[in-house]
């Protein structure tokens, strides 16, 4: 350490005692075959910080060197990089990571100085990172992007990366302090791509923590904050109109986002003022995205529900026709009494598919007789519909539970009793099971969102109608939505196929069940693409009442009923 370091890692840090030593040990189990040294400002912590980075510089003197403020230097708008950090480091390369993020990858340093070593051409080199919510612990990449480079436009857009992924060419610094540019880290980084290129590599290397930025106050500000680097990318880069028309864009839907938060906190005045701002922006764009959400809102919630349930209950229904295919299809669903009135419609929009299935079967209770169910329903057993009145009372699991058992040997396609389905509804599963035979594909699925250390996080914080087009062990087929079952993926014999080890643990969340006896199974899920996940809704107010969705999701029942099943499986989600 007595030769001039190479790299210089550098940190800024501010009551962060809970997360700095995470930061310094990120910084110490980097593997280099090169001289470092490790600068860490503290400005003026009042909650021990400043004592865990003394301890740390005592164990390793000659590596780290801690500056230690007496007096906040950010509340006297002074910059601690340009003031006391920058002087003071030495390395040919700088690496930034402020207090509270931290490195994960011990070859992070030693790859990105080999790039910039290798290609002189380039001044910056960013890798991906995970973002690291803290309020929930959730975890996901900062970027879903390949390797690429990273344009003065792409930069001027939007943010592309966060601070602890970069390494970059400490001799433009001085030039760049000199500039008088705004010296926070996406102008620098537009800055350095002026004088060279940028390389993004989309290892994951780094984590970057968020806090709750979701809150309605912090989107009030962050409107705010959005409009100032908005002027600042305006006064210094003069960007070109693509630009301008995107930063601008992107400027008023966080007007838009702190205008509604101010509305909701009872701010009158921010509300005024954030109106006015998006109105003066663009009267044009005020119109006609008003106008675009006023007519998508009664369209997607009014108008094609409505044309849905009308077009339903004017057509005639069609007789399903056989087939000779190896695996046969049978749609399998299931209902009880308060549903009764309107599941005529239901099995309507099932039997006129464009693409008929083998059978159609309602599965009900055995105390239900069916000469007691609406005349509606029991005629559209001369059309095709099966009912079989031989269940035990499992609640949702009897759409699948009986027919896996009756029909080993076929593909089952389970449906809902409250929802219109589109013609061409089965013939996309079957479509995706003939690209994916060994997986479940479904038309509507969450995705389970990670913590940290790759335990799912909390389901009301899923990625809910996810739409991504790869088979996943992290999708969950939604039963609303039609999912269709290969045949000969679940073992009959199992005790997951115990009815009393159903009841006793997910009576009411058969989506989560199954999910975990694919998971014993290892049998992923796939989206099948469509326009409307979750089908239009049968008119009738009484429905609402009646589903599951509200008493799972909104009361954090499926959280329970997870616990259950890890507990039963002895499988963690």
């Amino acid at each position: 350490m007595n030769k001039k370091p190479l790299v210089s890692f550098l940190c800024a840090t501010y009551n962060q005692k809970d997360f700095i030593a995470q930061t310094i040990e990120g910084f110490l189990m980097q593997k280099v075959d090169f001289p470092i040294e490790i600068i860490i400002h503290d400005d003026a912590s009042t909650d021990g910080t400043a004592e865990i980075i003394k301890s740390y510089e005592a164990r390793h003197p000659d590596l780290i060197k801690g500056i230690y403020q007496t007096e906040n230097q950010y509340s006297q708008k002074k910059s601690v990089w340009n003031n006391f950090i920058y002087p003071l480091a030495k390395g040919k390369y700088y690496a930034e990571c402020e207090g509270d993020d931290y490195w994960t990858d011990p070859s992070k340093i030693q790859r990105q100085v080999h790039f910039l070593r290798n290609n002189p051409e380039y001044i910056l080199s960013t890798e991906n990172a995970n973002i690291l919510f803290t309020d929930t612990g959730i975890i996901q990449p900062f970027s879903c992007a390949p390797e690429h480079d990273v344009s003065l436009e792409d930069l001027l857009i939007k943010r592309r990366f966060p601070t602890a992924s970069v390494l970059y060419r400490s001799e433009i610094i001085e030039e760049f302090l000199k500039s008088n540019h705004p010296c926070f880290d996406t102008a620098m980084w537009a800055y350095l791509a002026t004088k060279g290129k940028i390389h993004f590599n989309p290892i994951i290397s780094s984590v970057y923590r968020r806090g709750c930025g979701v809150t309605e106050t912090n989107k009030i500000k962050w409107a705010y904050t959005s409009e100032q680097f908005n002027n600042t990318i305006n006064q210094f880069y003069n960007p070109s109109k693509k630009v301008r028309k995107a930063r601008n864009k992107t400027l008023f839907f966080d007007f838009r986002q702190g205008w509604k938060a101010a509305k909701v906190c009872g701010d009158k005045v921010n509300a005024r003022k954030l109106l006015f701002k998006m109105i003066k922006l663009s009267p044009k764009f005020f119109i006609e995205d008003y106008l675009k959400r006023k007519y998508q809102f009664y369209v997607n919630e009014k108008i094609r529900p409505a044309l849905a349930n009308l077009k339903i209950k004017l057509a005639s229904t069609k007789k399903r026709s056989s087939s000779e295919r190896s695996n046969p299809i049978v749609v399998s669903l299931t209902s009880y009494e308060p549903r009764f009135k309107t599941l005529h419609l239901c099995i309507k929009s099932l039997l006129n598919q464009s693409f008929s299935a083998d059978k159609v079967i309602l599965y009900l209770t055995k105390d239900i007789e069916i000469s007691s169910l609406p005349k509606n329903l029991q005629m559209l057993q001369s059309k095709g519909l099966e009912i079989r009145n031989i269940c035990e009372n499992i609640k949702p699991h009897k759409k699948y539970f009986y027919a896996m058992q009756e029909f080993k040997d076929s593909i089952i396609v389970t449906a809902d009793d409250d929802v219109i389905y589109p013609k061409n509804w089965l013939e996309s599963l079957y479509d995706s099971y003939k690209m994916h035979p060994s997986c479940i594909s479904a038309r509507r699925v969450h995705k389970i969102s990670r913590c940290l250390d790759g335990s799912a996080a909390p389901y009301n914080t899923w990625t809910l109608e996810y739409r991504g087009v790869e088979p996943s062990m992290d999708l969950v087929g939604i039963g609303v939505g039609g999912v269709l079952y290969p045949p000969h993926i679940f073992d009959m014999n199992k005790e997951y196929f115990k009815k009393e080890n159903i009841i006793s643990n997910a009576l009411n969340a058969d989506d989560i069940w199954l999910k975990f006896m694919e998971l014993e199974e290892n049998v992923p899920v796939v989206w099948v693409p469509c326009k409307t996940p979750h089908p239009y809704k049968i008119d009738d107010p009484a429905l609402a009442q009646t589903g599951l969705e509200n008493e799972n999701r909104l009361n954090n029942q499926n959280d329970i009923y997870i616990k259950n099943c890890e507990k039963f499986f002895k499988k963690k989600l």
